[in-house]
């Protein structure tokens, strides 16, 4: 059996009205390290994509922004910003994604992240957006098919407001998330970066109970842009995110005996090309006999070639061997005579 690279969609959903440049660039100064938890493992298929706020209610609320003689702008709905170069200039034909071919892939998470900020948007949505970008009709025609139904999702919020998505509260929200995942809660992970009201100097906008309910409601997790620990958080988060996405369980229909090898590689290579993937160390698998389970670890061992698969070879015990004595299955000792 063949087991293809596990697929996570990476959405960083973010806030770019005005009271966010000092946000913006503490996180910019932090993706690194986030990123590096899975830019270096050799299975993960990401998609990494960010997509502004939005506010529906724009042409009802203008006044502010003609108050301050600036001109408020609207961000386009659910779409996903360019990528940027390194200096800042914007990409030339590409997608607005981030894969695991995209040269230079973490200084233009850096730049791409960093929306930069406006007059506008008022009143911050950043529940709807999300939901836009995982429309089929959006995904397609505006964001270059960036959304996967078969991949994990992961949202990430950076934000200074609360949510206020007309008609859509959090356990709603959260909800149309698992449902587009089939039902499947563990193909949904939740985080937001948000500024702590309570600690001097740190600048917050409004303060509702949404994002404390989605992170309850998702058991996600939450960052305090203003703390010094803040890198620390994101890459602990980014541990997180590649040992939920990228460890693999394969529950087999046989007790396999002691022939069962595991290898990486590309179909139609010889045995001596394939990489063999150890069991029972770090970077390799693990034979469960009580559950008849494979589990791939997180990290595997293995140097990544293109269009690279696992390769599961097995064969079924034999039962009267088994039963005399002179066989034994992965994970159990023989029976003494």
């Amino acid at each position: 059996a063949a087991i293809p690279d596990p697929k996570v969609n990476i959405l960083f959903v973010v806030d770019n009205s005005g009271s966010m440049d000092g946000h913006q660039a503490t996180l910019k100064a932090n993706i690194a390290k986030f990123a590096d938890t899975f830019f270096k493992n050799p299975r993960l298929d990401y998609k990494i994509g960010v997509v502004p706020v939005y506010d529906s209610t724009y042409l009802d609320g203008q006044a502010h922004c003609r108050l301050k003689t600036d001109v408020r702008k609207m961000n386009k709905f659910a779409e996903l910003v360019p990528l940027k170069n390194a200096d800042g200039s914007v990409m030339a034909e590409s997608v607005p994604f981030i894969t695991r071919d995209t040269a230079n892939a973490e200084e233009v998470l850096k730049q791409t992240v960093a929306l930069g900020t406006q007059c506008g948007p008022e009143a911050e949505e950043s529940f709807s957006p999300v939901l836009g970008v995982i429309d089929p009709q959006i995904n397609q025609t505006k964001n270059s098919n960036f959304y996967d139904k078969d991949a994990f999702l992961v949202v990430i919020f950076l934000t200074d407001a609360d949510d206020i998505s007309p008609g859509l509260n959090a356990g709603q929200f959260y909800e149309k998330l698992v449902a587009a995942k089939g039902g499947d809660r563990s193909k949904v992970l939740i985080a937001a970066a948000l500024p702590d009201k309570e600690r001097p100097g740190c600048t917050v906008d409004s303060v509702g109970p949404q994002f404390a309910d989605l992170i309850s409601i998702s058991n996600g997790s939450r960052f305090n842009l203003c703390s010094n620990s803040f890198g620390t958080e994101l890459v602990t988060f980014g541990n997180v995110l590649v040992e939920k996405v990228a460890q693999q369980r394969i529950e087999l229909d046989f007790i396999p005996d002691t022939r069962l090898k595991i290898t990486y590689g590309k179909k139609g290579m010889r045995d001596e090309e394939m990489q063999t993937i150890e069991p029972n160390v770090d970077g390799g698998y693990t034979y469960l006999p009580g559950t008849k389970t494979i589990i791939l670890q997180a990290n595997l061992n293995i140097n990544r070639i293109e269009g690279g698969e696992i390769f599961i070879t097995a064969y079924p015990i034999d039962p009267k061997n088994f039963k005399n004595g002179r066989a034994t299955t992965i994970g159990q000792t023989k029976p003494k005579k």
